[in-house]
């Protein structure tokens, strides 16, 4: 429950959805500014009609979700690879698309890229294939989100340089 995460679901919420969240961070889910539930990874994945991944890749998250949290979802379930490649187990997610057992794909973000042409995913065929929506990871690349990450980063610089502050959003 980032700040993508958090807007992602504000949208689904915004769409009549209710939102039930995982954050390894352990965000306090009466915290946030729309109605959610915490709960443990398994059991989130499990109960999920739409799963929507936005988390780094670190150790901890690469292969968050392999062929048995896929087999654990709900038949007809929604996947949303938008977060980092390397934390979906692409060919799991192939073989949960060809045998019907998930409902679609929706994937922003490959293990390897630019995508190869014997990926798993662009082996699908038939009903498989036409439940899979893949898309390029370029929504950092607008003119708002250009100004957003230049305002965000001089008021940075004001809160180190003239006021004192430590910086926000600091990065390692």
């Amino acid at each position: 429950m980032g700040t993508i995460g958090r807007a992602v679901a504000r949208a689904f919420v915004n769409a009549g959805a209710r939102i039930a969240c995982y954050d390894p961070a352990n965000v306090d889910a009466s915290q946030l500014p729309f109605e959610a539930r915490a709960m443990p990874l398994d059991d989130l994945i499990a109960a999920c009609d739409v799963l929507s991944l936005h988390v780094p890749l670190m150790a901890e998250t690469k292969g968050l979700i392999g062929a048995r949290q896929l087999a654990s979802m709900k038949k007809g379930a929604v996947l949303i690879q938008a977060s980092r490649g390397g934390i979906v187990d692409e060919r799991a997610l192939a073989d949960a698309l060809r045998t019907g057992h998930l409902g679609a794909a929706a994937v922003d973000v490959y293990s390897t890229e630019p995508i190869p042409a014997d990926h798993p995913l662009l082996a699908l065929e038939g009903e498989a294939a036409w439940r899979i929506l893949f898309t390029p990871h370029i929504a950092g690349v607008t003119r708002q989100s250009a100004a957003f990450l230049f305002r965000s980063a001089w008021e940075n610089v004001e809160r180190v340089l003239l006021r004192g502050e430590a910086p926000l959003h600091r990065v390692y």
